[in-house]
């Protein structure tokens, strides 16, 4: 999924931020179908900035292809505080207990 990164997307409105948000395709893990989001401006709510956003596929039948393909994925989005993300393990989530995560769609533009 090389040719993914450093896609433009588009991060749908959501429960979490009522409007759409720009972002770049850092990485892509395709065996646990997660892509790695870099805000094109970071988001500030309350006192914590979020700069980054792990994306995983919704329906078991999607994976990566289909935002490859069809340029657009339903996904579980998580925004990962600034203090939270570890530049070694950029996809680890093993912290998260709640807050600032949504379903929505992440479309290529």
């Amino acid at each position: 999924m090389a040719d993914l990164v450093g896609k433009k997307v588009v991060v749908g409105a959501n429960d979490f931020v009522q409007q759409e948000l720009a972002a770049t395709i850092i990485m892509a893990d395709v065996e646990n179908k997660t892509v790695l989001l870099g805000l094109d401006k970071p988001l500030i709510n309350g006192n914590t900035m979020y700069q980054h956003v792990v994306i995983s596929a919704r329906l078991a039948k999607d994976d990566l292809d289909t935002l490859a393909n069809n340029g657009v994925l339903g996904c579980s989005v998580t925004w990962v505080p600034e203090s939270q993300f570890s530049r070694t393990d950029p996809f680890d989530l093993s912290w998260w207990r709640g807050g600032a995560a949504a379903i929505t769609d992440v479309s290529i533009t």
